[in-house]
């Protein structure tokens, strides 16, 4: 009787599994295969399961004409530019929230996690008057400044997370032979809590790149990120589904590769140390 009971189980677990697998996955597979079928049989009913896959869409948009091809390269320049000024702000900040005894702690943190729960589009009027006022419209800077509302809260919660963990005698230490506080985070704390800094980084990355309520408004046609370019393909003449598919298959890229790559210190980061008030 236990046997069966543990076989049930068993296979229910695996059943749920793979429930749980084809929500999450299969809109990723349908979106790949929409990318390199033919487009006119899209939306066949009944769908049309077998097909001779074709790389039209990606050569369309890569190529000829091969309009999402630069938008691509604004996309890296503004999410890479992002991480790049979003660390010298957030690791001190958290650093100091961390280790220093300040007045009102919380209350930034509730700030931070404010402005990090806010709809970007709550921003964009304001962001948009001040950037157009200093001649910054439609430049690389202003998107990589502008999207610091969304890294730097984020940041700071994360890494704060991450530096809490990190026991306070080794700082004390360091502090009794008569170190500083920033030599003691530079050469101390930081690489102790490097992975942390790597993971913070990847999740920074990932919202710049993602982001589109800021582009939108604040850059131009030589300045256009990838979802920007995505949002093309709605047109009032009709929705070409292979493009759309083809592009956010690409944007789906950069990320899978930062992730794959640095994936040891993704499991390392998220062990390190949970999120906390």
């Amino acid at each position: 009787m236990s046997r069966r009971r543990t076989s049930f189980s068993t296979a229910l677990t695996y059943a749920a599994g793979l429930l749980f697998l084809a929500i999450f996955v299969g809109p990723i597979l349908w979106f790949i295969a929409l990318a390199v079928r033919p487009a006119e049989t899209a939306f066949t009913m009944p769908p049309q399961i077998i097909f001779e896959p074709n790389l039209d869409a990606f050569r369309h948009i890569l190529v000829d004409p091969g309009t999402n091809a630069p938008q691509l390269v604004n996309s890296l320049i503004v999410a890479i530019g992002a991480v790049l000024l979003n660390l010298p702000f957030s690791v001190p900040a958290a650093y100091a929230l961390s280790r220093f005894k300040l007045r009102g702690k919380k209350n930034i943190m509730l700030w931070y996690l404010g402005l990090l729960m806010a709809p970007p589009v709550a921003f964009l009027i304001p962001y948009f008057i001040l950037i157009t006022r200093i001649g910054l419209q439609g430049s690389y800077f202003s998107m990589i400044l502008v999207l610091q509302t969304l890294t730097i809260p984020f940041s700071v919660w994360l890494m704060k997370s991450f530096i809490d963990e990190v026991p306070v005698e080794l700082e004390e230490a360091a502090r009794v032979d008569g170190a500083r506080w920033y030599t003691i985070m530079l050469r101390i704390t930081l690489p102790i809590v490097r992975p942390g800094i790597i993971v913070t980084s990847m999740f920074a990355f990932v919202f710049a790149w993602n982001n589109a309520a800021f582009p939108l408004v604040l850059s131009s046609r030589s300045t256009a990120t990838l979802p920007i370019g995505t949002l093309g393909y709605f047109a009032t003449s009709g929705v070409t589904w292979n493009y759309i598919a083809a592009a956010a298959v690409l944007a789906m890229i950069p990320p899978m590769i930062i992730f794959l790559v640095f994936d040891r210190y993704v499991v390392r980061g998220l062990t390190f140390g949970s999120v906390k008030g």
